[in-house]
C-alpha cells in the first residue's frame, strides 16, 4: 500500500498538432491515485474545426463520438479546475499539454488554477540518492520506464497514459507495479471498479452533474 497521497498526473489527447488543434480527451489523477478520464464535446467552441486523420489513428477517437459522447469544453474546464486548484500536476509531455489546456481554457474564458510540470523532474527529486549526479538517476529512470513499458497494454489512451505515470511514480518509491489491464487503473472506472458512462449535455442544454 502506498499511504501518502500520490502526486496528481494529466495526460491529453488532441485533434492534431499545431496551433489549430485542441484538446478532445483528458485525464488525471487524484491523491488516492483514482483516474478520471473525459471526453470533450468540441462542437460548442466555434474554432474547433480542424482534425488530423494521422492523430486519429494513433488516438482511436473520432470525432462523431466526440459529438455524441463528450462532454462540454466549459465543464471539463471546471472539472479540472475544481480537482486541480492549486497544485503543480506532472506530464511527460508538459510542453504539448499545457498548450492544450491553455487553449481549453481560453475558449471558455476560465482561469487555470494548476501548473503542468515534467514528470521526469519528480523522479529525479524522489530517486535521487544525495549528490548523486543526475545523468546517473536518469539512467535507472529510463530502466524503470522501459521495465513498465515491455508490461503494458500499449494502448495509446489519456486514461492509460496517466495509469503509466502512477506507476512510474510508484516504481520511482520502491513499490511493486501494480498492473491492471496493462498498466495502472482502468480510465473511467467508480470507485467500485464499475466503468462510468460519461455522456454529453442533454438536450435541454443543462450540463449533467458529475459522474
Amino acid at each position: 500500500m502506498v499511504s501518502d497521497p500520490f502526486p496528481c498526473f494529466l495526460d491529453i489527447e488532441a485533434s492534431g498538432f499545431g496551433p489549430e488543434s485542441y484538446p478532445i480527451a483528458v485525464a488525471w489523477s487524484d491523491p488516492s491515485g483514482d483516474i478520471q478520464r473525459l471526453l470533450i464535446d468540441p462542437t460548442p467552441i466555434a474554432a474547433w474545426r480542424q482534425w488530423d486523420s494521422a492523430s486519429q489513428a494513433i488516438h482511436g477517437i473520432d470525432r462523431e463520438r466526440l459529438e455524441r459522447n463528450g462532454w462540454a469544453p466549459d465543464y471539463v474546464a471546471n472539472r479540472l479546475a475544481e480537482d486541480l486548484h492549486g497544485q503543480e500536476v506532472y506530464s511527460d509531455a508538459p510542453d504539448f499539454d499545457a498548450d492544450w489546456l491553455r487553449r481549453l481554457f481560453q475558449a471558455v474564458m476560465l482561469p487555470q488554477p494548476f501548473t503542468v510540470a515534467q514528470v521526469d523532474d519528480l523522479l529525479i527529486d524522489t530517486m535521487r540518492h544525495g549528490d548523486e549526479p543526475v545523468w546517473r538517476v536518469l539512467l535507472r529512470i529510463e530502466q524503470l520506464k522501459c521495465e513498465i513499458a515491455a508490461v503494458s497494454s500499449g494502448k495509446h489512451d489519456a486514461g492509460y497514459d496517466v495509469g503509466y505515470l502512477l506507476q512510474l511514480w510508484r516504481g520511482a518509491i520502491g513499490h511493486q507495479v501494480k498492473m491492471n489491464h496493462g498498466v495502472g487503473p482502468l480510465p473511467a472506472t467508480s470507485a467500485t471498479g464499475t466503468f462510468m458512462r460519461l455522456k454529453k449535455r442533454g438536450s435541454t442544454g443543462e450540463t449533467p452533474p458529475p459522474p
